[in-house]
């Protein structure tokens, strides 16, 4: 494999993702290595202040795209974002990921005094609109630049408390869906504001895991609710979103093609060839490469080896195929690593992909 050379990219990251969706010829697969809050590490920062700071949020961006040289640039609310905004509590530890810590639906009565925020003004939406709009103006000529933000059924979760949420599917089923319709609102109106960039909209939806719904609840409670979502994001002139969820979604593939979603970001639980012979020839797929056991804890030749293998499974995916991590990227993760993710996709994804590079 060692004969294999590392070739200069030809084209910038806009000029790639362009040509790929539009089934133009590339230089080389592209290869997403979301970055996400270890790119604090880079400008010598708390991850906290990628969160309640503009002008960290920007710089770690600029530095991530310099260092790594990354192929996108994204910003968003985060998992409990829309919550935060509707009324639950959020933290923002020194060196972590934020999480929620109190939550605005205790008692069932309590969804009674919420509403739709302000999709400007509510919880840190005016941050992440501003640090958008700096990308935008920064780096957007040269990678794309999106905007994050989670999925209806995780937000009702970090309303209520996950625990709580789920036992309301069996119990309050009328309740759960008032909680959805709220968090989708919530999530609608403060697109509607992001749409107004430059910028793509994806969704991540790890709630809604096959490890904690089964496929019944996931078409009840889940999919109208992300189909409404994704309609929203496409009416607006954006591209069909990526839509990520946690764990093992096998038992859900076709549902979240149906979702409308352009693109499925898939954990590393799941086996892409499975995957590609399932959805492959209706959305493009995305993943997925070990965040843990490769990228955060493997050596170089091990990202190497685990990007061919995902390459040989999924390089001939009807709808296309993009390098990415299965999840999001550990904050310690060693840069050589990065490193290597990024040039195993010059190394092995040249076009025309070619599978004597990586068999």
């Amino acid at each position: 494999m060692n004969n294999v050379l590392i070739k200069k990219d030809q084209m910038t990251a806009k000029e790639r993702n362009a040509a790929f969706i539009t089934g133009k010829p590339y230089d080389r697969i592209p290869c997403n290595l979301f970055i996400g809050d270890h790119a604090a590490r880079l400008i010598g920062a708390k991850v906290s202040e990628l969160h309640l700071s503009v002008e960290k949020a920007v710089e770690a961006q600029i530095a991530a795209f310099k260092t790594y040289e990354s192929e996108g640039a994204g910003i968003g609310p985060g998992l409990g974002g829309i919550a935060e905004a509707i009324g639950s509590r959020q933290e923002y530890p020194y060196n972590g990921a934020p999480f929620v810590s109190d939550y605005a639906v205790k008692e069932i009565e309590d969804i009674n005094r919420l509403s739709i925020p302000d999709p400007i003004k509510g919880g840190r939406f005016s941050i992440i609109l501003q640090v958008a709009e700096r990308l935008v103006e920064k780096l957007g000529r040269e990678i794309p630049i999106s905007v994050s933000v989670p999925g209806p059924f995780t937000t009702a979760g970090n309303l209520r408390g996950a625990e709580k949420f789920l036992k309301d599917l069996y119990k309050n089923p009328e309740f759960a869906h008032r909680l959805l319709r709220l968090s989708v609102d919530s999530t609608i109106a403060f697109v509607r504001e992001a749409a107004k960039l430059d910028v793509n909209i994806n969704i991540a939806e790890p709630s809604a895991s096959g490890s904690l719904i089964s496929r019944k609840q996931f078409k009840e409670f889940a999919f109208p609710y992300l189909k409404e979502l994704t309609d929203n994001i496409k009416e607006l002139g954006k591209p069909a979103p990526s839509l990520h969820i946690c764990g093992n979604t096998k038992k859900v593939w076709e549902d979240m093609a149906d979702t409308g979603a352009g693109l499925l970001s898939l954990d590393n639980q799941v086996d892409l060839g499975e995957a590609k012979q399932a959805v492959g020839s209706r959305v493009v797929l995305v993943g997925n490469i070990k965040p843990t056991e490769t990228m955060y804890l493997g050596k170089p030749s091990d990202v190497e080896e685990n990007a061919r293998e995902c390459l040989r499974k999924a390089y001939d995916s009807p709808k296309g195929y993009i390098l990415a991590l299965g999840c999001g990227l550990p904050i310690p993760t060693p840069p050589e690593n990065i490193h290597a993710l990024r040039d195993s996709a010059r190394k092995y994804g040249q076009f025309p992909l070619n599978p004597e590079n990586f068999n």
